[in-house]
């Protein structure tokens, strides 16, 4: 997706992209997705997930774009002095020492995965663990991490109109029924089961990306973090074309 054609998508129409800042591609977004909900939409297909998709992708993408558009500019290369211009002695560019960022080591005492690599498909935090590169409890406080950090449920249903805060507290009394939240609320009648799909997919795109646990925690790094999503999707699409698992390959070149 282009920048203009994220632009059009959150602000609705053309935008000047040298004018524009990241808070108000964030509060457009957040515009956006409150429109979304049956009492404002205007046609059925504002209520799936492609929406909403659609929508995370542009916020993204004018967010990176106008991170990029920021950075200072590369010095640009100076001609070279003729016979009969004055040479003057070129300046000394003192770069930036940038930190070195390094890895922790293993934790001696927590539950590292040794055995067979799966054969069947894996979300980014069971590849992780069954790569070896993070333990078991590293990938429950990630786990923790990210669901601390995604809006709650009941909040988001509530800015958009369709829970009130006494039906929020019937939903967490109703302890007798089974299930989560939304399934409370809909065992309830104060949700259908169309707003509780669409809300738990909203939360989770909502929520941050689990790599960010790991990087903020100096479990990986960065590049790591790129490196291994391309193997798990490498892994995953070999399972759907039944061509068997690919366990991820380190640096010595053997399988883990």
């Amino acid at each position: 997706m282009h920048p203009s054609d994220a632009a059009r998508i959150l602000f609705g129409g053309a935008a000047d992209l040298r004018r524009v800042t990241p808070a108000e591609v964030k509060s457009a977004f957040r515009r956006r997705v409150r429109l979304l909900h049956p009492d404002s939409a205007r046609s059925a297909v504002h209520h799936s997930g492609e929406a909403v998709s659609s929508l995370v992708s542009a916020r993204d993408i004018l967010i990176e774009h106008l991170q990029t558009a920021q950075k200072p500019a590369a010095p640009t290369a100076q001609p070279r002095p003729t016979a009969t211009s004055t040479v003057y002695p070129r300046p000394t560019i003192v770069k930036p020492v940038r930190p070195v960022v390094e890895k922790i080591n293993k934790k001696e005492h927590e539950r590292y995965y040794t055995g067979v690599f799966p054969t069947y498909k894996l979300k980014f935090g069971q590849f992780l663990y069954f790569a070896g590169e993070v333990s078991w409890q590293d990938l429950v406080r990630a786990m923790r991490w990210q669901r601390d950090q995604r809006p709650a449920y009941g909040e988001i249903a509530k800015a958009w109109g369709w829970l009130s805060d006494k039906d929020i507290q019937a939903i967490r009394a109703a302890t007798e029924l089974p299930g989560m939240f939304g399934e409370r609320a809909v065992s309830l009648g104060l949700l259908t089961e169309k707003q509780a799909s669409f809300l738990v997919r909203h939360q989770h795109h909502s929520q941050p990306r689990l790599g960010g646990y790991f990087v903020q925690e100096r479990i990986l790094l960065p590049n790591d973090v790129t490196r291994l999503l391309t193997a798990m999707q490498r892994h995953n699409t070999s399972i759907s074309r039944g061509t068997g698992p690919v366990p991820p390959f380190n640096p010595a070149g053997f399988v883990r």
